[in-house]
């Protein structure tokens, strides 16, 4: 068994744990980091069981891209990177995008990860809509 030290990506709080892994890659489960100043080797429930989305059948591993008839087909990364950078283009207008992009940050991001995504909103895509998923 390996174990890789790590920072708890279920909240923005940050706490220190190490992701037990087996020889083969699979992941085995959580265990805190005794010495870590966040988690001082406690975690929540979801920092110990929060990983099982991992190994669901459901999680997408391939992208998508939406067509015309509203059915999806897989893509490769460089082909999704592409339509997602030519639709941004289409919807900067040059000027205040408000009405045209909004972006949507994450209350399990840092409150200087929220905070570097709103500059990139406001300042790189022209756009004061802005939100979280903690209001959804």
């Amino acid at each position: 068994m390996k174990r890789m030290e790590t920072t708890c990506g279920y909240c923005g709080c940050g706490c220190g744990i190490y992701v037990n892994m087996a020889d083969d890659g699979t992941m085995l489960g959580i265990t805190p980091s005794y010495n870590h100043v966040v988690s001082k080797g406690k975690l929540c429930s979801k920092g110990w069981h929060g990983f099982a989305f991992v190994r669901d059948s459901r999680r997408l591993s391939n992208p998508l891209i939406k067509q015309e008839d509203g059915t999806f087909r897989e893509t490769s990364w460089e082909e999704a990177l592409e339509f997602a950078a030519n639709g941004l283009k289409s919807a900067m207008t040059g000027g205040d995008n408000t009405d045209a992009i909004g972006v949507i940050s994450s209350a399990r991001c840092t409150n200087e990860e929220n905070f570097l995504m709103a500059k990139l909103a406001r300042a790189g895509l022209k756009t004061s809509s802005v939100d979280h998923c903690a209001r959804l």
